[in-house]
């Protein structure tokens, strides 16, 4: 639906403005510093924690298609549809899935956070 160029995916912009720079734009990550998205299979096996990464970040190694990754992430300031928005368009562009997950699904997993 939106990737034939007549409508972007709503979760796009916030991707490229908020993700991209270190992620990359097509989730490829950046050599051995920061964790490709695309067919991660941390990130698809830890879904439920991408509401936490997203708004506190993450400060401990993670193991990413068999490679450790060890730098920070940073918090997002991004509200609950803007992340809803931009897992949904990370499920259909990087790990192979159409999720549609909800603001009201965020928010529940943003009370679980550490």
């Amino acid at each position: 639906l939106f990737s034939h160029g007549q409508i972007q995916h709503p979760g796009k912009s916030t991707y490229t403005n908020k993700c991209a720079q270190c992620h990359g734009d097509n989730g490829e990550g950046i050599k051995s510093l920061t964790p490709p998205l695309a067919n991660a299979d941390f990130a698809m096996q830890n879904f439920d924690s991408l509401p936490c990464w997203i708004k506190n970040g993450m400060n401990h190694p993670i193991k990413v298609n068999g490679v450790e990754y060890d730098q920070p992430m940073y918090p997002n300031e991004i509200d609950e549809i803007q992340t809803a928005n931009v897992i949904n368009f990370m499920s259909s562009e990087f790990f192979n899935c159409d999720s549609s997950i909800s603001s009201i699904w965020v928010k529940q997993k943003w009370k679980g956070c550490e």
